[in-house]
């Protein structure tokens, strides 16, 4: 019964512990996901502005060149957006991997059978390599006998 009550006590653990770093990756998301609006804001304006600067050059016939400063901004404000769209995809692959992660540790607690599989192992393109069950459509370990959610024999 001890044992029972560790494990309970490792879950409730573990479980506050991932909770709070998922809350902790949502919200450096959320930060990104503001910075990225607007900095595309800023980008349009950029662009509108570039807009005006050609229709008063063609309207008045000018030989006035547009602004270098203006293509300068539009490249500075481009690379910075693909920069935080990376950091916001490292964000969620990093919570979705540390997510599933903690799901597989959980159910390893609870479930003596799971502790002896491994993890599936990803192909040349980053995927995971799974062995999918027939009767129900779970993802599971390439070198799985039973299926980890119905015990389906493959």
């Amino acid at each position: 019964m001890g044992d029972v009550f560790t494990k309970l006590g490792e879950s409730i653990k573990s479980t506050f512990k991932e909770a709070t770093t998922q809350t902790q990756k949502s919200v450096d998301q959320t930060v990104y996901r503001t910075e990225l609006l607007s900095k595309k804001n800023e980008l349009k304006k950029a662009y509108q502005q570039l807009g005006e600067a050609q229709y008063e050059v063609h309207v008045h016939n000018a030989e006035e060149e547009i602004p270098v400063s203006l293509y300068t901004k539009i490249e500075v404000i481009t690379k910075e957006i693909a920069q935080i769209e990376k950091q916001v995809g490292e964000i969620v692959t990093t919570q979705k991997d540390s997510f599933d992660t903690f799901k597989r540790t959980v159910k390893t607690t609870w479930d003596e059978n799971m502790a002896k599989q491994t993890r599936p192992e990803k192909g040349e393109d980053g995927v995971e390599i799974m062995k999918i069950c027939s009767h129900c459509n779970v993802g599971n370990n390439i070198s799985a006998s039973y299926c980890i959610s119905c015990g389906n024999k493959f």
